[in-house]
């Protein structure tokens, strides 16, 4: 248990379903610049990869459905990442090659906002950070 007296102190690992692990760990590597924190196999013929926001300690593992109850690709990603300026990080991931698609918020308590699709299509969201 930790001093405050939570037994779950932070979220670990997200899980991302992926086809293509290499296509994948590519994308979120080069064009998002994660660091790439375990790439190695993972029993008989599969692998684990892990890639993270430099200095975050929350992990997405790019895996490959291996079942039928298995989350898929394509859709809406279960999670977002924060940003301190939506638009430069637009423009910067933009020169990159990540298009993005429904730019929304900025009024009122809504953050601005906007999605990505990764070569999955995976749909996942941007947000500018507010004081949480």
């Amino acid at each position: 248990m930790t001093a405050s007296g939570q037994h779950i102190p932070g979220v670990g690992t997200v899980y991302l379903a992926v086809t293509d692990q290499d296509r994948a760990l590519a994308f979120y590597r080069d064009k998002l610049g994660f660091e790439v924190r375990t790439d190695t196999e993972f029993g008989e013929g599969f692998r684990w990869v892990e890639v993270a926001p430099a200095g975050a300690y929350t992990v997405i593992a790019l895996v490959p459905p291996m079942g039928e109850d298995d989350p898929q690709p394509g859709g809406r990603s279960p999670f977002g990442f924060d940003t301190p300026d939506l638009e430069a990080a637009m423009a910067e991931l933009g020169s990159r090659g990540v298009e993005f698609e429904d730019v929304m918020g900025g009024e009122g308590p809504v953050p601005p906002m906007a999605y990505f699709r990764d070569p999955d299509g995976n749909r996942i969201l941007l947000v500018e950070e507010t004081a949480r």
